[in-house]
């Protein structure tokens, strides 16, 4: 027996330990097309009409989401705004809401933390569940699917669906492939054979640079994969073709990891259309703090630490951060910092499709008194964001902004 065991490569080991010793439960749950849904939770008139979420301020817009009536029209996430009106004349269009999206994401995770304290989110208006420790608590890992399902159908007006399995990777494939307000659950030992017959793209790994790879060897569904030799994958694709090769034969030894416990501001703007040029990337990046910082003041907080995220239209992603002496909820100081940041990062001639700040390590802030070695200019500034936040409060955070 002890051969057999030292025969085994580490990735082996590891999946056996957690997929067959422990025997564990994962179940993923996720808002198909969340911002449509969020909006239809919160007006009904617009259930059965076909949506995009789409900016309303460019002409060049970009589709991001699309409800399944806009689907039937031919209208795809990535098209334009004017070709989707074209095949669509009664398509109704509406602006991204990403505070009301949070605010509804928050609400899931809250719901479903009643089940486990694992808790793993996953994008936006999805999640894993590690159900394996709860199940003499609240029944088996099928009847917390089921209802989970149902409270957040019933109490959010939310139609969800679900993939219930061993692991992460058989669980967020049978979710994405479940109709709302059902699950599929995937049985122990039948990982493989689940995943055989899909297309690759349902991988994990796979993303588009990787799945026109696979298409032009001819590999179309995840048995073509399962079937090769690791050896063969990796030195087509090097060690992502080892992974590659595991998720296909259904093996994912990585936990359900609940987010930190360190509070953070996060936002992020996905641009109407890649864009490399720096003006453009400057101006949005200056909104999107702006909108962060309010909403920071609103909570009489102010942040140390800065971080700047670019994601590249190849999927790419880079990073920066910025940490201040002492804390700060200001426009001048944040808008400053953060385009230092941009031109630091900034090193690729590739087009960036969108942005995300995150501010992180909270002070706050006692009825923003004026320090006694602030300029007068500093003090004309925090009586103008003061009065400004006041007006925003009142109609809006858009309603008037900082000239850039």
């Amino acid at each position: 027996m002890s051969k057999v065991w030292k025969s085994l490569d580490k990735c082996t080991f590891v999946y056996l330990y957690y997929n067959v010793l422990t025997n564990r439960s994962i179940f993923f749950l996720r808002i198909p097309t969340f911002g449509v849904a969020v909006e239809r939770a919160c007006r009904p008139k617009l259930r059965e009409r076909p949506l995009v979420i789409a900016p309303p301020d460019s002409v060049r817009a970009l589709v991001q989401e699309v409800s399944a009536e806009a689907r039937k029209a031919g209208i795809r996430p990535g098209m334009r705004v004017n070709e989707a009106r074209k095949l669509c004349p009664d398509l109704g269009i509406l602006p991204p809401n990403p505070p009301l999206y949070a605010r509804a994401e928050a609400a899931i995770l809250r719901l479903l933390s009643q089940y486990t304290p694992l808790v793993e989110p996953f994008r936006l208006g999805g999640a894993y569940l590690d159900v394996t420790g709860s199940q003499k608590l609240f029944g088996g890992a099928g009847d917390i699917a089921r209802r989970a399902e149902r409270e957040i159908s019933q109490q959010l007006k939310l139609d969800p669906s679900a993939g219930l399995g061993g692991n992460k990777l058989v669980s967020l494939v049978a979710g994405k492939q479940s109709p709302p307000r059902e699950f599929i659950r995937v049985p122990e030992g039948d990982e493989q054979s689940f995943l055989a017959p899909l297309k690759v793209h349902v991988l994990p790994s796979v993303d588009r640079p990787l799945y026109r790879q696979l298409l032009e060897l001819n590999f179309q569904i995840v048995q073509q994969v399962a079937g090769m030799e690791s050896a063969h994958l990796e030195a087509a694709f090097g060690r992502r073709g080892l992974l590659l090769h595991r998720q296909a034969l259904g093996q994912d030894y990585s936990p359900v990891t609940p987010p930190s416990a360190v509070p953070h501001l996060l936002r992020r703007f996905e641009l109407a259309e890649d864009s490399n040029d720096l003006a453009v990337l400057k101006r949005e990046l200056f909104h999107l703090i702006e909108e962060a910082l309010t909403e920071l003041r609103q909570s009489s907080r102010s942040a140390r630490r800065l971080q700047l995220n670019l994601l590249y239209s190849d999927f790419k992603t880079a990073r920066g951060e910025r940490l201040l002496r002492k804390g700060s909820s200001q426009l001048s100081t944040w808008s400053t910092e953060a385009e230092g940041l941009l031109l630091q990062i900034l090193t690729r001639r590739i087009r960036v499709r969108a942005l995300e700040v995150d501010f992180r390590d909270f002070q706050v802030e006692a009825g923003w008194q004026l320090g006694l070695f602030e300029s007068p200019a500093d003090s004309r500034e925090i009586r103008l964001t003061k009065s400004l936040d006041q007006v925003r409060e009142r109609f809006g955070i858009k309603v008037v902004s900082f000239a850039k």
